[in-house]
């Protein structure tokens, strides 16, 4: 039996394929899994691309989690085509994938701070979640939240609210605008484009580690607010763990702000150390009833 676990993401699909026994067959990569990325065929052909790479041929078994499956509406678009990539396909969040390849499949929660944000938990029976519904609606505490927020601050300074600091002039030279025009205009062309404004959260970073008070303030609230999620949920499930994955937690700042706020809770963190697609395969290990410490023996 040929089990394939996939990570299907915004940018990338990542996938590994192992049998029943714990036996590694192979690894394939291709383009986007996220259908609002690239349209619901090429993201179905792009899975279906990895997972016959990793197979090197045909899959019994695909366990997958998927980037953009935040309504009944994506799950009722995408799951009739995903479905068909092999005899049996076990879909979840990206989240949930990102879960289980810490906790191999028992109770947890794991917090991801990337681009976007999402809390996922797993109390033994059901998959919750908070956030993680996109930019427009939640993500607290993401680079896109950072960045949006560090782009208002930059407002109220050119509008003379708020003195110029180092964060005003990191910002405007890593998005190369000059002015309030140039930025108006960049703003409402890049607006739609997330990884654009993600990207400015760099830029809030470094203007914090040279002592910016408010790029430092950005960060605290971000981590707090995302923190405050991951603890209702960790009490929700019954854990004193929280895993965390995602760029942002490379802001040593920004982890410093989140990890204190769980300490206070006695809730204790862990950067984790397995690849999603990991965590995809475990997820069908258990589905088919494989023993997953012949998969992983720490």
């Amino acid at each position: 039996m040929i089990i394939v676990g996939v990570d299907a993401g915004g940018t990338k699909t990542k996938a590994v394929a192992y049998d029943c026994e714990g036996n590694f067959i192979g690894e394939g990569s291709s383009g986007p899994g996220n259908y609002h990325n690239v349209g619901l065929t090429r993201a179905i052909e792009n899975i279906k691309e990895a997972v016959k790479v990793a197979a090197k041929g045909e899959a019994d078994v695909v366990g997958m989690g998927v980037a953009g499956l935040d309504s009944k509406f994506d799950w009722e678009n995408f799951t009739p085509l995903a479905s068909l990539i092999a005899p049996r396909v076990i879909i979840q969040h990206d989240g949930v994938i990102a879960l289980f390849a810490e906790t191999l499949g028992e109770p947890g929660v794991v917090v991801i701070a990337g681009t976007g944000s999402v809390v996922e938990g797993y109390n033994g029976k059901e998959f919750l979640r908070v956030g993680g519904r996109g930019w427009l609606l939640s993500d607290d505490g993401s680079a896109y939240w950072v960045g949006r927020k560090a782009l208002r601050k930059v407002l109220k300074m050119m509008d003379g609210i708020e003195n110029k600091t180092i964060l005003y002039n990191k910002v405007l030279e890593m998005i190369n605008v000059k002015d309030l025009d140039e930025l108006v205009m960049w703003s409402y062309t890049s607006s739609c484009q997330i990884d654009l404004i993600a990207s400015i959260a760099k830029a809030v970073d470094e203007a914090a580690n040279e002592g910016d008070t408010g790029a430092i303030d950005i960060l605290k609230q971000g981590a707090e607010l995302l923190a405050s999620q991951a603890v209702y949920l960790t009490k929700k499930i019954g854990v004193d763990k929280v895993y965390l994955k995602g760029g942002m937690f490379r802001s040593n700042i920004y982890y410093k702000f989140f990890t204190s706020y769980l300490e206070k809770e006695g809730i204790k963190s862990d950067l984790g150390k397995r690849s999603p697609e990991i965590g995809a395969v475990i997820l069908a290990y258990k589905e088919v009833g494989c023993d997953i410490k012949k998969l992983i023996n720490d």
